[in-house]
């Protein structure tokens, strides 16, 4: 999934049929005009609120990392550079090790870890990809949340309400867990 996919559904939720001529979707030769660029930009910076809405709130993104302690210390940073949320961190055997965070540093008494964390999806560029996401959650979700930012940054609350209520319905579906259901044996009245 790209950028690109995205907000051009997002344009097309928004009626913006100018938008959609531009260079950019319909890949001509000439240069974006200001506005274009400026709608464009306005239209990711939208995307990325909604990014990083979805892989903290909803649907986080879960990894895993053998990481090494130096003085029973390890920098965030060294793990990733979007940590959310750490989950466990667990020693050789599978133990859970208690830990501190201090000064974006983890503290733990053990010198080699596995560590497992949530982190935020990396932000979304015009002529990126959204290869994070591509399993989690569809483009056309990802659209109707920017279309209900941009709607509501807009001014527009009557559409941003729509594409809300849309949203959150996809969202709510998406973030149900989907395994196999187990039923209860069946007893003898």
């Amino acid at each position: 999934m790209t950028t690109k996919q995205v907000l051009e559904l997002a344009v097309t939720f928004l009626g913006k049929e100018d938008l959609l001529d531009c260079p950019y979707f319909s890949n001509e030769n000439r240069q974006l005009t200001s506005d274009e660029e400026k709608d464009l930009n306005f239209l990711t910076r939208c995307l990325n609120l909604i990014i990083s809405e979805v892989t903290c709130d909803y649907l986080p993104i879960y990894k895993q990392k053998e990481i090494t302690f130096d003085n029973n210390m390890v920098n965030l940073s060294d793990i990733s550079s979007n940590v959310f949320r750490i989950i466990s961190l667990k020693d050789e055997f599978s133990n859970n090790i208690r830990f501190k965070i201090i000064d974006g540093k983890i503290i733990a008494n053990v010198q080699n870890a596995t560590i497992i964390y949530t982190k935020t999806a990396d932000e979304a560029t015009l002529d990126g990809n959204l290869n994070e996401l591509q399993n989690i959650i569809s483009a056309r979700v990802l659209a109707y949340g920017t279309a209900m930012e941009y709607s509501y940054i807009s001014e527009l609350f009557d559409d941003a309400a729509i594409w809300e209520q849309r949203y959150k319905n996809a969202l709510l579906s998406l973030s149900h867990k989907k395994h196999n259901v187990i039923l209860p044996k069946r007893r003898w009245i």
